[in-house]
């Protein structure tokens, strides 16, 4: 979906010459500085006409093969720039990054009418329920026989859909809900991620333009969170199954039917296949693959990736025969 539903984009685009004047970068080269650059994207989406960074050599696979037309690096990756990529060599490429997609897109404000909690501009299907204090904000579309409940909040361009429940004080922002989903009291969906870069001992919000994409029949427990995506979108597949206080990270990607117990934490940009099973206080690191029908063992500390049908446990995660043989010895050491 166009992120126009949610954001506000200042430009349709910025010439090459604004985007080194916005950053401080230079460029190599004999280079059109008159090029231009329509939007922000990460390496693996973005074409010709938009631009991205590279800030860790853990991306150095995908930015060898991205189709990039500009690309923000610092200048020791400059070597291995894609032929056709035109490189703006950065000390801080993250940061420059933060700025140049500041320079592109405004922060979105809700839109609030004085003695209003139901924005005019809002669809509401036949047969919802929408309790008297709850908040439905401006161009929000709930489907039919839907539960909306007291004191929950849809935020401004909210999607929800056929037969789904949001339950008390929950609140729904940037977020694209299917059919029956049940998001219970007190879950927070679609709030910025945790996104800073750091320069000169400052450390500079990231502003955040992805959403939430959340599938049919999954629930969502009291007091979860959510973070929207960074540039992409945070997704929750179908029939996935998400306990009290769990906390997903922004631009994470979750398969169908996973579910994941009570107090869990998943970072950031982590990719969880379909049917895994994580157990309560899981922390899982970012950047990371769990693959489809692996089991994490109740507080795991998950630091890399996880084969399929695996099952890890222990800090940091081991296949779980390994970690039960090693507390066998710990055991046996201690006795003697």
């Amino acid at each position: 979906m166009s992120r126009s539903r949610f954001f506000t984009k200042k430009f349709d685009f910025l010439t090459l010459a604004q985007a080194l004047e916005i950053t401080g970068a230079t460029v190599v080269g004999d280079v059109d500085l008159n090029q231009k650059i329509h939007d922000v994207a990460t390496l693996e989406k973005a074409d010709a006409s938009q631009i991205s960074f590279l800030n860790s050599g853990q991306y150095l696979e995908k930015f060898l093969s991205s189709k990039a037309g500009f690309c923000l690096l610092d200048e020791k990756q400059l070597s291995k720039a894609p032929q056709g990529m035109v490189t703006l060599i950065h000390r801080n490429p993250y940061f420059a990054y933060a700025k140049i997609s500041e320079a592109f897109y405004a922060p979105t404000k809700p839109e609030f009418l004085a003695g209003k909690l139901i924005h005019p501009s809002a669809k509401i299907g036949e047969g919802t329920v929408v309790a008297p204090n709850a908040y439905i904000g401006k161009n929000v579309e709930i489907g039919k026989n839907c539960f909306i409940g007291a004191g929950a909040s849809v935020m401004d361009g909210c999607l929800i859909g056929d037969n789904s429940a949001i339950n008390s004080n929950a609140t729904i922002s940037f977020a694209i809900i299917g059919k029956n989903s049940t998001i219970f009291n007190g879950a927070q969906i679609g709030q910025d991620g945790f996104g800073f870069a750091h320069d000169a001992g400052i450390n500079h919000k990231i502003i955040q333009l992805g959403i939430v994409e959340i599938g049919d029949s999954v629930e969502i427990g009291a007091n979860a969170c959510v973070d929207r995506g960074a540039i992409e979108n945070t997704v929750i597949g179908d029939g996935t199954k998400i306990d009290n206080l769990v906390q997903i990270g922004h631009n994470v990607v979750i398969g169908k039917g996973t579910v994941i117990a009570g107090c869990s934490a998943i970072a950031g940009s982590t990719r969880i296949g379909n049917f895994v099973q994580i157990g309560g206080g899981s922390n899982i690191s970012g950047h990371i693959v769990i693959n489809d029908g692996a089991r994490i063992a109740g507080m795991t500390g998950v630091m890399r990736d996880v084969p399929a049908k695996q099952i890890v446990a222990g800090i940091p995660s081991m296949p779980i025969k390994q970690w039960h043989r090693m507390n066998a010895a710990l055991l046996k050491k201690n006795s003697d």
